[in-house]
Formats: structure tokens, C-alpha cells, sequence
């Protein structure tokens, strides 16, 4: 496939920072911003930058009419009281706007943007969190008006929703909605947002358009309930003749029921009213729900694409209904515990009927070691696919898609079924007071016997909410053959304190997961330069790297390291500046940014001591997270060995620290990878993933 123009421009648009402008840091000592904070947008000129950087209560509604990004400051997790949202308007002539608002907490209340006018309108709503909404109001809202002539593009992405609308309050209505009912294209992205969406009017995400050209792309969400359809796409109406195009990719998504075991959950909807749809609906997860995917293409409507890959069981209708579809194809997808059986007309040949070993049922979709899903389509499409039309190669976890197999050969050459792919391991290690010296063995039937894996490796002083030593070593991985396991060695000749806790991080095999090997033709003084030809030119990839020492004889490194993007290439930095060893090498995990892999840098807000809190979802308040942190180099150095410690006071933080007790600097910069399988305790009913 041709990379289609279009897709340029939703990176540039939605991606694109506000250099124009300049930034105002609120509150701050003068104006614009020495008052409120609706003063200070207000004295903000256009295409300004507004950082918030305080966590007290905004108990005042929030209005922005111009372009804008409001976004809370490095460390910050702004709060709107409840009753009060965040508003606004694009409504100039000729004017293009960036409208962005990230990184907000709202008790009950939303964000809404209406596109009345102007050129050309980019709007970002990222990395919000709305815990309740407001009775007969969509949570987040882009609406592009009838009389508007706009080029408009959208970003919603990495939002967490708790939502209720119920037949009382009012029509159907979503937690994410975005209506194009104006002139001009439209293209956007809906990804990674975690909707729980209750009641029986409720929907999940509503893409609403008529008459109009405009691309939705539906990646990675997780929506747990809306009874009138998780996931919908409408073109045109149903009661008059309309045309346009509309451009739908729904892929990697879960869909679940907000109460488990209901079955109450409406799945994917697509509805095609009037005009053309190009539909791509692939590798979804929807299991505990009424139906499937829902496909209904009227007389007067045209529809096209395929329907690929799809993970539909355990519900109370059928997995796959369609109704004047037949320009959409369907294949390889999986149905269990619904409506269909292999006798079923009209499904094709290639359509696969096997229980998919969920790891819980209903509640956990992830698949089990030995699913017919795993590995079941070939990678060729997917990749193609995703390279041509510039959509990230990540699967619902917000993980790599492409993972092989758990072995050191090659198991099968494809995806699986479904948004969710298996392969990963993430598991804690202890040494105890009977382990001494400064080797150690890691013994884990996932691993034992596979010297070509990779192992990332991360400190936990917290592990499972217990207590453990600080391990303030260099560390580095060797294989034995002799007993077929991996090893850890302190590289100063230490002996390991005890007790001691890591979190290990195997990768399945697949793009993403290197071995380097330092050698005098990629070293460069204190820095080695990573050969994948996968990371070259891409600054935006999360790295992990860990030491290894290939033979066991490899040049001991006292340094801690950490990854640097210059000049177009990856490299490896000993944070000492003193040479790099010309021998060893690293084990080296990299992917594309996520709601689970992404940058933390320590500021002001969330820095105390040596140490700086993380924020996320995925680990606040969850004591046996494990997950994995990497030092990286961004203009501020710490050269400190790090780990992780859970502080399980009021905030219920996991913390990255220096083990030396040295301050964290201001600034310095981690990339963060989390497993959304590893974060909650181990316990004796499916401890193992069996039922």
C-alpha cells in the first residue's frame, strides 16, 4: 500500500508542538498569569502554551476561544471540581488553530470543543481523566458545525472515562463523541482510551458523519459496557439520502461489559446510511457482550473492506451480524460461545471456531500459553497494512503487535487473533540471605533454556509490598550452558545484598527485541551506537537496555548507562564518560510511545529527595506492579544507579530512586514500560492463569 497524503497531515497537525507561541507558567508572579487561570488564558496570546503546574482544586468552569494548548506542568496533575469542564470555540475566519488540553483530572465534568470556523482546526484532548460525567453531557465532545468549511483534525487519545447516561436523561449519547456535520475533511485518531460506560443509553465512542469526507481511526481502546454500542460509526442518516465518504480503521480494540458476566455490552457498531465507507475492522477483542460486530449497510449506501482477525466469545447473540454488506469481506476471525457454528451461512471458510483460552473469564481477554489464536495470521498484511497507512504497530496493551514466540526459534510467523498479543514474560526475581556472592542464577520455565533471549532487569526495593535491599551494583547478564540459566553478576565484584528484589522483563521474539554487541567500529568514547536498523530515525522509540555479557568474560562496566538519540541514531551512553568497553553488549528492547511505554521526567511537582513519583493508572495503588524503567539522556544526566520503591501512603505511588541516596536532578529523564498483565497481586485462585 501507498502511503495516502491525508495521513501526513494528522501527524503534523495533531502532533504538532505550539513553536509559535510563547509559554506562560501558571499561577505565576506577573500577568497574564499572577490571578486566576481563566485570566491568565485569557491574557494568553494565540498559540501561547499554558502550563499548570499545581494540584489544588479549579472549582471555576474553564473557557478557551482562541488557539491554545493548556497542558498541566512537568510533575502537575491539575484537578477541575466537580460541576465545572473545560470549553471552547474555534470560530475565526482564516485562522488555523491548535486547541489541546492534557493532563487534567475532572470529578464531574467534560471537555467539549465546537468547530464553527476558521481554516484549519487541530484539536488534542490527551491524557485526561474524567471520573464522573455531568447528567446530559458527553465526557469529551469535538463537534464540527454544518456551516463550517474546515480542514479539521483530531487527537483523542490516553483519556480515562467514567460515564453514565441512562434513557432518562435524555437521546443516545458517548463518553467520546465526535460529530462532522460541516464542509471540508476530516481526519482523526480515538486511541488508548479506557471508557467504563454504564447506563442504557450509554455508548462508548460515537463517530457521527454525513455528507462530508472524513477518516476515523478506532486503535487500542478499552470500553467496558455501553448498551447502545461500545464503539459506533454512522454515516449519514437513516431518514434522508446522503453522501460522502467515511474512511474507518477499528482496530486492536476490547470490548467488554462494565458489569462482568452480563453480557450486557453492545459491541461494534457500523452503520452506513448513505454515501461510501471504506472499512478496515481488524483484530478487535469483544467478548461478554450482546453481539460482536454489527455491520449495516443500507440500499442507497455502499461499503467496502474487510472485516479480519477478531476475537468474538462468549455472547449472548452472535459475534458477527451484517445486513447489505456484501462488499465486506470477513476471515480468520474467532467465534466461541455465541450464536455462530461452522454450519453457519455466509461465514468464511477461513473463519476458526476453538475455545481461545481467555486467562479469566469474563474479565481478563488476554490469552493463555496454547491458544488457537496465537500465531494464527500471517504478519505480512498486518505490516503492510500499518506501514502504508501510518498506523502504530501496537496491539491493545499499547505493546509491539509482532511477537513470535517465547522461544528462542521462531514459533509461526504471524499475529494473533484479536487486540491482545501473547509472548511477553514479566516476572519478579528474589535472592535471599542463602544466595550469596556476586553471581545468581534466574530460574523461570519461560526463560531457562533460551540463551538468545533478551532479559531487561529493574531494581524493586518494594517487591509484592514487601521490603528489599537496595542493590547499589552494576549488573549484568551471562548465560551458562553448563546449567541452562541466565545469570546476574555484579560487575564491581560485589556480593549481591539480600534480600533483593528485580523485576525481569522477557521479551518474545520479534522486531523490537536486539542484542547488541559493543565492538570498536560502533563506539564512539564513552558511547556505543545501536545497529538495528529499525531505530534509525525514529527519536520518538522507548528504549530499555540492560548490560550482557555474551560469554561471561565480558569487561566489567561500573557506570550506570543510559539511551540517547543523536544525530538520527540510537546510542548508549556510561553515564560516567569514561570509555565504553569494546566487548559485552546489551540486551535492547525498544517499541513506539504508548499509554504504557512512555517518557517520565522528574519535576517539580512529583520530585522529593532522590526520588520521582510516577503516575499512571496501570501502577497507582497497585503494590506488585512490576514494570520496567531505563534511563535516558535529554540534556540532564544522573549518573546514579536507579530502581523502584512503592510508597503506600495517601498517594499510592510507584517512585523511580537513586540507590545512592543522591538527589534526583530536575529534569531527569526515564522511559517506562509497562505490562498491564503484572500489576495486580499474585494469588491462589489463578495464580498460574488456569481455572
Amino acid at each position: 500500500m501507498l502511503r495516502l497524503p491525508w495521513i501526513s497531515v494528522l501527524l503534523v497537525l495533531v502532533c504538532a508542538p505550539s513553536a509559535q507561541g510563547a509559554t506562560q507558567v501558571w499561577p505565576g508572579a506577573v500577568a497574564p498569569c499572577a490571578g486566576t487561570l481563566q485570566a491568565c488564558i485569557d491574557g494568553s496570546a494565540a498559540g501561547d502554551t499554558v502550563l499548570v503546574a499545581q494540584n489544588a482544586l479549579i472549582s471555576v468552569p474553564i473557557r478557551i476561544d482562541k488557539p491554545l494548548v493548556l497542558r498541566a506542568a512537568e510533575g502537575y496533575r491539575p484537578a477541575i471540581a466537580a460541576g465545572f469542564g473545560i470549553s471552547g470555540t474555534v470560530g475565526a475566519a482564516g485562522v488555523s488553530w491548535l486547541w489541546q488540553v492534557e493532563g487534567f483530572d475532572l470529578q464531574q465534568g467534560a471537555i467539549t470543543i465546537q468547530v464553527s470556523d476558521g481554516t484549519a482546526a487541530s484539536i488534542v484532548i490527551r491524557n485526561n481523566r474524567i471520573l464522573q460525567a455531568l447528567a446530559g453531557a458527553t465526557e469529551v465532545s469535538v463537534v464540527k458545525a454544518l456551516a463550517a468549511n474546515t480542514t479539521l483534525t483530531y487527537d483523542i487519545s490516553g483519556n480515562r472515562l467514567d460515564y453514565l447516561w441512562d434513557a432518562a436523561n435524555g437521546p443516545v449519547a458517548a463518553a467520546v463523541q465526535v460529530q462532522d456535520g460541516g464542509n471540508g475533511s476530516s481526519v482523526g485518531r480515538i486511541r488508548e482510551n479506557h471508557i467504563v460506560a454504564r447506563g442504557d443509553g450509554a455508548m462508548g465512542i460515537l463517530v457521527d458523519t454525513e455528507n462530508r469526507s472524513h477518516r476515523s481511526e478506532v486503535l487500542g481502546n478499552w470500553v467496558l459496557g455501553g448498551r447502545s454500542g461500545s464503539i459506533y460509526l454512522r454515516q449519514g442518516r437513516p431518514d434522508t439520502v446522503s453522501g460522502g465518504l467515511l474512511t474507518g480503521f477499528v482496530l486492536n480494540n476490547v470490548v467488554q461489559s462494565a458489569l462482568p458476566g452480563s453480557r450486557s455490552a453492545e459491541g461494534i457498531k457500523l452503520h452506513i446510511f448513505g454515501g461510501l465507507a471504506r472499512l478496515t475492522i481488524w483484530h478487535n477483542t469483544v467478548v461478554d457482550a450482546v453481539n460482536g460486530i454489527h455491520l449495516l449497510v443500507v440500499p442507497t449506501a455502499t461499503a467496502s473492506g474487510d472485516i479480519r482477525g477478531n476475537l468474538l466469545a462468549y455472547l449472548a447473540s452472535a459475534g458477527l451480524l451484517r445486513s447489505g454488506a456484501d462488499g465486506v469481506a470477513d476471515r480468520d476471525n474467532l467465534f466461541f460461545a455465541s450464536a455462530e457454528t461452522p454450519l453457519t451461512p455466509g461465514l468464511s471458510p477461513s473463519s476458526v471456531f476453538a475455545d481461545p483460552m481467555l486467562n479469566r473469564v469474563p474479565d481478563d481477554p488476554h490469552l493463555r500459553p496454547g491458544s488457537a489464536a496465537i500465531n494464527r495470521i500471517g504478519g505480512v498484511e498486518w505490516q503492510e497494512l500499518h506501514y502504508g497507512e501510518g498506523l502504530p504497530l501496537l496491539d491493545g496493551d499499547g505493546l509491539r503487535r509482532l511477537k513470535l514466540a517465547n522461544t528462542d526459534v521462531p514459533v509461526g510467523t504471524g499475529v494473533d487473533i484479536g487486540a491482545l498479543e501473547a509472548g511477553d514474560v514479566m516476572l519478579l526475581h528474589r535472592i535471599t540471605a542463602f544466595a550469596p556472592g556476586n553471581v545468581v542464577a534466574v530460574d523461570h520455565p519461560a526463560r531457562d533454556g533460551f540463551p538468545g533471549a533478551a532479559p531487561q532487569l529493574l531494581v524493586n526495593q518494594s517487591p509484592e509490598g514487601d521490603a528489599a535491599a537496595d542493590n547499589n551494583h552494576p549488573l549484568v547478564w551471562l548465560y551458562s550452558t553448563g546449567i541452562d540459566r541466565w545469570r546476574l553478576r555484579t560487575d564491581d565484584q560485589q556480593s549481591f545484598s539480600s534480600p533483593a528484589a528485580y523485576n525481569v522483563f522477557a521479551p518474545a521474539l520479534g522486531p523490537g527485541r536486539y542484542i547488541h554487541l559493543n565492538t570498536t567500529s560502533n563506539i564512539v568514547a564513552s558511547r556505543t551506537y545501536i545497529g538495528d536498523p529499525d531505530l534509525s530515525g525514529h527519536g520518538d522509540r522507548i528504549l530499555l537496555v540492560s548490560r550482557s555479557s555474551r560469554d561471561g568474560n565480558s569487561t566489567q562496566l561500573t557506570a550506570p548507562v543510559a539511551v540517547e538519540f543523536l544525530d538520527g541514531f540510537w546510542t548508549i551512553v556510561r553515564l560516567d564518560g569514561l570509555p565504553m568497553p569494546a566487548d559485552g553488549g546489551f540486551n535492547v528492547y525498544f517499541q513506539e510511545p504508548s499509554s504504557n511505554a512512555f517518557r517520565h521526567r522528574a519535576g517539580a511537582g512529583d520530585t522529593f529527595g532522590n526520588s520521582t513519583e510516577i503516575d499512571h493508572p496501570l501502577l497507582n495503588g497497585h503494590r506488585c506492579a512490576l514494570f520496567q524503567v531505563g534511563q535516558a539522556l535529554d540534556g540532564v544526566g544522573n549518573n546514579h544507579q536507579i530502581g523502584v520503591r512503592y510508597a503506600a501512603g495517601t498517594r499510592k505511588r510507584w517512585a523511580i530512586f537513586n540507590q545512592d541516596q543522591a538527589s534526583m536532578p530536575a529534569g531527569a529523564l526515564f522511559h517506562v514500560v509497562v505490562d498491564p498483565q503484572s500489576v495486580d497481586c499474585p494469588g491462589p485462585l489463578f495464580a498460574d492463569g488456569f481455572e
